[in-house]
């Protein structure tokens, strides 16, 4: 990938421990009911190399050459063993990966989801929010997961939906006030600067905390606005999600580079229609697209990921060339 070339991305699923814990209540058999589902605890990793494979093989075919891997628990690290599920791959078979991905013109990009709402898979880890202990394991797994990347240019840190209600299926809730929040994260970009790497988060953080983000939070941070529904109105800013619209342009005014998130996991028409939205607005500072499909990488969703990254793939022919 080229310095200053536009980030065309896709993101898939490594781990997927992110959205339950294992002491959610529900129906033990639940897992085994909906098995293809990453809602869903599980102690066993949830993921088809051969699947992964031929997805990113078309993934440069399609427009793109940015994949971000949600690695989770998916790999068994080797500062902290306990946190892989079992079945995890070691770090020398996720560098395979990393390198095999290089090959073939993909930048890959790590993710490890911090947000209290989506940190599951950091199993006892998750209990010990703001303390010295989850602070080195934070700094441990960060450093760890980028000399498995082998240096690479970004590493998305998560932090989206630290909310109740987020985690009303989790046996245990946590959410930072937002001076141990900044606290926290702080740790995190430190510990991303020592391995020069560029932190990368959803957005979601901002909508209630603009005044943190003009004043706290560094510019070298990129936001994903995750967009995932149809806009509404003339101008998107009506319907019940005009706030996440208004903040692309509240981003904007303050100088946060972007990479806006676009999915079909809730209808097919939302990536071509939201970049085309923003192209008309010639919004200043979006430095890629995100496909985020929100699907284990597994064979009965092969097409459902493969449509999702398309489409991304096809807004990026018609309008790409208006970036910039």
């Amino acid at each position: 990938m080229k310095e200053n070339e536009m980030i065309w991305s896709a993101l898939l699923h490594l781990g997927t421990n992110m959205w339950r814990d294992k002491y959610a209540p529900g129906e033990p058999d639940d897992i085994h009911n909906f098995p293809d589902s990453g809602v869903f605890w599980c102690d066993e990793l949830r993921f088809d190399l051969d699947v992964f494979h031929k997805i990113t093989e078309k993934m440069p075919e399609m427009g793109l050459n940015t994949i971000i891997i949600d690695v989770g628990d998916g790999v068994r690290y080797d500062s902290h063993p306990e946190i892989g599920v079992i079945g995890a791959l070691t770090p020398d078979e996720l560098r395979d990966e990393v390198r095999r991905l290089r090959a073939l013109g993909l930048e890959p990009v790590p993710k490890l989801n911090f947000s209290a709402g989506h940190d599951a898979w950091l199993g006892q880890y998750e209990r010990m929010l703001a303390t010295d202990i989850y602070r080195r394991v934070v700094g441990d797994l960060i450093h760890e997961i980028c000399e498995i990347f082998e240096k690479p240019k970004y590493i998305h840190l998560g932090m989206d939906e630290e909310l109740p209600h987020n985690q009303s299926a989790y046996g245990f809730m946590a959410v930072r006030a937002a001076p141990l929040w900044l606290e926290d994260f702080n740790c995190m970009l430190a510990a991303c600067e020592k391995e020069n790497a560029r932190p990368w988060i959803w957005a979601d953080y901002f909508y209630e905390h603009k005044e943190l983000f003009a004043t706290k939070i560094p510019k070298t941070v990129i936001l994903s606005n995750p967009f995932y529904r149809l806009l509404s109105g003339p101008n998107g800013e009506s319907g019940e999600l005009a706030y996440r619209y208004r903040a692309f342009f509240e981003m904007a005014e303050l100088g946060f580079d972007q990479i806006p998130a676009t999915t079909t996991w809730n209808n097919t028409l939302n990536t071509r229609q939201v970049m085309r939205a923003l192209t008309d607005k010639e919004l200043p500072n979006i430095i890629g697209w995100m496909s985020a499909p929100w699907m284990n990488t597994t064979e009965v969703n092969y097409y459902d990921i493969l449509g999702d990254i398309a489409r991304v793939g096809y807004a990026k022919k018609e309008f790409g060339d208006r970036f910039r």
